[in-house]
């Protein structure tokens, strides 16, 4: 097992580009595991859950929440939270979820699906393409050399569909949704091995791009390998800081729409000695009428069985960010670990204020537990907004 734990670990580090090990155990058997969250493979037979600590084991839907927050990580689109719960309570399992947000996606799409063009060469006495000339004089025994365009359904935009599909239907378990995959396979069609070389979908097929990227997301981490269609690793898998300060930046966009939200914008510091200028760059700031409304920082080290207050090298960090951006207030925002009895989704809870010459650093934490429920997303913008609202008046 120890030496399946290397291997995986060489596997996280390859998919996520870490230099050190996300997964340790100890002599002792006790396991670690840190900076990755979701389902990892160690074996043919044996997957580890591993949960990201601003989400609830206990609770069946943590699997939905994943689900949701790893699609915005990987590709940029968040999905209707209330398609992709339905049922989780029946079977859990991220497979499934995958699955059935991919039938969704398909069943809204299937009226138009994707077609690519192919040259087809044929005879013919009938002129319904590019007529090749020399034959017109000497036409071949079953007419005239004739070249046209047809629209098939076999394109390797369909592969990466069918592939995605096929990939799911041995890793779910539960027995409608496996069946309605089968079915879409079928409908799919005969298609070639999708390559490993993303291809961009056609303007004319845009409707199918979350469909598209989420079967991506598919044959990147399911575990499966394209060629031999074998298990490899490492499993469905995302980067736990990465997910936190996206999720934050989605968040606080919606929350001000009537303002620029730019994450990791580079505001000029300062300058070394041979004048080569240098940059902060927070991981929120949201702009409006030519200056600076505030700042935000995504923070993931919560402050677990430690007394809640804003550490020195975040305060340091907040400081530097609110000089170089040229205002005087920024929200350092944690996961919160509460349950949601003790605080509800959305809800922003301030446990910490510094004040520097003019210049205030505050720290709050966010309970998102039940963001694929019904409306969770809305009730989590909501939450910002009026959080951001209520620390903007506050600032003036």
């Amino acid at each position: 097992m120890r030496a399946q734990v290397v291997a995986l670990n060489d596997r996280l580090k390859d998919l996520l580009g870490y230099d050190s090990d996300p997964i340790a155990v100890n002599g002792a058997g006790t396991w670690r595991v840190d900076g990755v969250a979701g389902l990892l493979r160690l074996n043919e037979q044996v997957e580890l859950e591993v949960v990201p600590k601003f989400l609830d084991p206990d609770d069946s839907n943590w699997r939905a929440d994943f689900f949701l927050l790893a699609v915005l990580v990987r590709t940029g689109h968040l999905l209707v939270s209330d398609q992709i719960a339905a049922g989780v309570e029946d079977r859990g399992d991220l497979a499934t979820l995958v699955a059935r947000s991919l039938l969704h996606m398909h069943s809204e799409n299937q009226r138009r699906p994707i077609r690519g063009y192919k040259r087809v060469s044929q005879t013919d006495f009938s002129f319904d393409g590019d007529v090749d000339w020399d034959t017109l004089l000497l036409p071949e025994p079953d007419g005239f050399r004739l070249q046209r365009l047809e629209l098939i359904r076999r394109n390797p935009h369909n592969a990466v569909l069918r592939g995605a599909v096929d990939a799911l239907v041995p890793e779910v378990g539960e027995g409608d949704t496996r069946v309605q995959l089968q079915r879409l396979a079928r409908r799919l069609g005969d298609q070639a091995l999708p390559t490993r070389l993303t291809k961009r979908l056609p303007q004319r097929h845009r409707s199918w791009e979350q469909a598209y990227s989420l079967s991506q997301l598919v044959l990147e981490g399911m575990g499966l390998d394209l060629d031999g269609g074998t298990w490899t690793g490492p499993g469905f898998v995302l980067s736990t800081w990465s997910a936190w300060e996206a999720l934050c930046e989605a968040v606080v966009r919606r929350a001000n729409p009537g303002s620029r939200t730019i994450g990791q914008h580079p505001f000029p510091l300062g300058e070394r000695g041979d004048g080569t200028p240098v940059v902060a760059k927070p991981d929120i700031a949201v702009l409006k009428d030519g200056g600076t409304r505030f700042l935000l920082d995504a923070k993931y080290k919560t402050r677990r069985g430690r007394k809640p207050s804003i550490s020195s090298t975040d305060l340091y960090e907040g400081l530097a960010f609110m000089r170089a951006a040229q205002t005087d207030h920024i929200v350092l925002i944690y996961p919160s670990l509460d349950s949601v009895e003790d605080l509800a989704l959305g809800v922003w809870k301030h446990f910490d204020e510094v004040r520097v010459d003019g210049l205030r650093v505050q720290a709050a934490q966010v309970q998102v537990r039940g963001l694929a429920q019904r409306g969770g997303f809305d009730r989590l913008v909501e939450g910002a907004r009026q959080a951001l609202e209520a620390a903007s008046a506050a600032t003036s």
